[in-house]
């Protein structure tokens, strides 16, 4: 089900191309996908970060993440400021984006779930050393 659901989103994504041609100078939809998903886990950590040590500035550190995350995508602040305006004002654009987010978040959810719920095998030499 959530395979066809991921496999109608790119089929919408690429059928919507047409209507809502992206310029070469906008971050495209898939990068653009990558770059909001990485912001959005971001911010989410600056702000786990202020919320356990209180000198810590969540703007500041949100800051220092966005950055980091612009150079490992090899962009500039102002090519993603420009790109996500341009977002902005193409909704169906946008939005395709962020379904496609909600995806990778519940396939995500669904692999942590799965190794929290998968028993750890013990190795038969740990195992050995155990019972002596």
């Amino acid at each position: 089900m959530k395979r066809t659901f991921f496999i109608i989103m790119c089929c919408l994504l690429v059928s919507c191309s047409g209507k809502n041609k992206v310029p070469a100078e906008i971050i495209q939809p898939k990068e653009m996908q990558s770059i909001l998903w990485d912001v959005i886990r971001a911010q989410a950590l600056s702000t786990e970060i202020a919320r356990k040590d209180s000198t810590t500035n969540e703007v500041t550190e949100t800051k220092a993440l966005n950055k980091k995350i612009y150079g490992i995508h090899k962009i500039t602040p102002a090519t993603f400021d420009k790109s996500y305006a341009w977002y902005t004002n193409h909704p169906d654009m946008m939005r395709l984006i962020f379904d496609s987010l909600n995806v990778q978040k519940q396939k995500d959810n669904e692999l942590f779930m799965r190794e929290k719920n998968t028993p750890k095998k013990i190795d038969s030499i740990k195992r050995h050393k155990i019972s002596e």
